[in-house]
Parts: structure tokens; C-alpha cells; sequence
């Protein structure tokens, strides 16, 4: 990848560790609300999941907004769990406020950042929102590696919406053949950005996704092998 100027990454799963961030913030709510009577804590976290899987989905396919992520979430979650659904709004916001603001990294994350930010620009493209992803790298001491930080939100359109790519190249003033996209869906970020044109890497620590990624990595430290 000899041409390569600009890194362009996924946020959520691919740097910030959004399952621990969250599953720290669930057991905070689960504790206040003290749920063990009704519901056992890995029941109610991976209720969670499926539930917030499920609507990010339908999200990313325009069927709901984000407001709908925000109200019914918990909502959802209380009434497969047994929980009463007059706790789903505070937990709700309860969980907004606080899990963006947890610091956990993906393995590796910084020594990879510390030395690509020596040869490339660095920029973010996620699905995430406008008032909770900044806060998500300021939290975690990454805001600082990044140029350009692009959202669905500003963007107005969704990854793997070539919009939002075209946007990212826009604002950081980026040509496609010397641009690489790295990301954990193999939907969203891979089959999106490659239909647009520029070359991808999965971050896959499973190492059991399937896409049409030029590259494939289980660990992020591997990036610095491939540049």
C-alpha cells in the first residue's frame, strides 16, 4: 500500500471498545436498579446486545432514527428481561451519559495509532452520532490522532452509503487511490467502502468473518506490518 496518505477508520468495535465500555455501563444500571431478583446480569447483558444489534441494524438501513435507538431500546430490553418498563427511560439516559464516557480501547490500539500518525493522516467515518462519538475519543486520549471526523449525522448519509465516504474524501481532501478504509462490518465498512472505490482492511479478532476485504486482521499491531 505503497500510495496509501489516508487511514480512514471505524470507530465503535474497531478502536473503542464498545462491548466492554457498555457491559461496564449495564452492570451500573442492573446494580441500581436491582434487577438479581428478576433478571440474572448475563441474561439482562445479552438481552442488551441482541436488542442494540438488532436496531443498528435497522438504522443502518434507514429504517428507524435515532431517536428510536434512544426511547425503545430499553424499553425493548425491560420487556424480554421482566424488568418494569417505568425504569426504561432513566436507564436509558443513564446509559447515554456514561457509556461514552468509558476509556476502553480495543487491544493495541495506541502503539498502532502512535505509529501510523507518523507516516499518514488519520480520519473516522462511523455510523455514530454527532454529541456521543467525540466524547468516546476524548474519553479514551485518541481525538488527537484524528484530521477529519465524519458521522452519519453530518454526513447525512449512512455507511455503506457511498455519501458518506464521498464526504470523508471531500473533507479531508483525499483521493480514492491513495485512501484505505479499516472496519469490523463486513457489510457497513468493507462491501461499502470497496463498492465506492478504495481499497479496505477488516478487523476481525475473530478471524471467522467473511468479506471482499484486500486485507483481513485479527489485531490491530498487524497494521503496522502492512504499512
Amino acid at each position: 500500500m505503497k500510495e496509501i496518505k489516508h487511514i480512514f477508520f471505524d470507530l465503535d468495535h474497531t478502536l473503542w471498545d464498545y462491548d466492554r465500555n457498555a457491559q461496564e455501563t449495564l452492570v451500573e444500571i442492573y446494580n441500581e436498579l436491582g434487577a438479581s431478583d428478576t433478571v440474572s446480569l448475563k441474561k439482562f447483558i445479552n438481552t442488551y446486545y441482541d436488542v442494540n444489534d438488532k436496531l443498528w441494524y435497522k438504522y443502518n438501513k434507514k429504517l428507524i432514527d435515532r431517536d428510536y435507538i434512544k426511547n425503545y431500546r430499553f424499553v425493548e430490553v425491560f420487556k424480554k428481561t421482566g424488568i418494569q418498563e417505568s425504569h426504561a427511560e432513566k436507564s436509558s439516559l443513564y446509559f447515554m451519559a456514561n457509556c461514552s464516557k468509558k476509556p476502553h480501547l480495543m487491544e493495541h490500539t495506541k502503539i498502532t495509532l502512535d505509529y501510523l500518525i507518523k507516516k499518514y493522516k488519520l480520519h473516522i467515518i462511523t455510523n455514530g452520532f454527532n454529541d456521543v462519538q467525540p466524547l468516546k475519543m476524548k474519553s479514551s486520549g485518541i481525538q488527537s490522532y484524528f484530521d477529519v471526523i465524519v458521522t452519519s449525522e453530518t454526513s447525512e448519509a449512512r455507511k455503506p452509503e457511498p455519501g458518506i465516504f464521498y464526504d470523508a474524501l471531500q473533507r479531508a481532501n483525499a483521493q480514492k487511490n491513495e485512501s484505505v478504509m479499516i472496519g469490523d462490518n463486513p457489510k457497513t465498512d468493507i462491501h461499502g467502502a470497496r463498492d465506492f472505490g478504495i481499497k479496505t482492511i477488516l478487523y476481525d479478532p475473530s478471524g471467522k468473518k467473511r468479506s471482499m476485504a484486500d486485507y483481513s486482521i485479527q489485531s490491530l499491531d498487524e497494521l503496522i506490518r502492512i504499512f
